[in-house]
């Protein structure tokens, strides 16, 4: 337990010192070696923890999968597959909502982060498939993936469209709409009254 907690400070001393140098002088500017020095450790143990600079910026917190993977264990029994996708979604957001706007704010400033990807999209829909086929014996894969590709899909288009300085609560309510929408069925959209 101690060495766990000791692997988290460690973790989060690294990607401290990490982000507070890319926000002075952008990401692309900043090395290895400058985090390194900056957090105190070996270059040995910034690859223990990070496999490069790009993933300093898109792995939220040390306890990423394993809070993911909570919020699903903790739904309960019996309830319906895109509730329960919906509410691991916005549990995660709520969670780690700053440090996906951080990476949002780094992303105009940095051709290199700009064209990484964000490994917790496939990691998301590949661990809620898993658990929601345990779940729902009674769904098919397709059915199952079908509904959890369609709601990180909507995670995904309003996070890639959300104003960074909007407050919080603005940006959260934005991902719910969208889940809203997709739930009640994009074809049955009301049409925009005629003018």
């Amino acid at each position: 337990m101690q060495r766990d907690r000791k692997k988290r400070e460690t973790w989060e001393a690294i990607r401290a010192a990490a982000l507070a140098l890319f926000e002075k002088r952008g990401f692309d500017a900043v090395s290895v070696n400058d985090i390194v020095a900056a957090a105190g450790v070996a270059r040995g143990t910034f690859f223990n923890y990070f496999e490069n600079k790009e993933a300093v910026v898109v792995t939220y917190g040390a306890h990423e999968a394993e809070f993911q993977r909570r919020l699903m264990d903790e739904r309960p029994a019996g309830e319906p597959l895109w509730d329960s996708v919906v509410a691991v979604i916005e549990g995660y957001l709520i969670e780690f909502e700053a440090e996906i706007v951080k990476h949002l704010r780094l992303k105009p400033g940095s051709p290199t982060l700009t064209r990484s990807a964000r490994p917790m999209t496939g990691r998301l829909v590949a661990d809620l498939s898993e658990w929601s086929l345990r779940r729902h014996p009674d769904l098919t894969e397709p059915e199952v993936m079908l509904t959890v590709n369609v709601a990180v899909t909507a995670l995904g288009t309003a996070v890639h469209h959300w104003n960074v300085d909007d407050p919080a609560p603005t940006r959260t309510a934005q991902v719910r709409a969208m889940l809203d929408q997709v739930a009640t069925g994009l074809a049955a959209r009301p049409e925009p009254p005629a003018h």
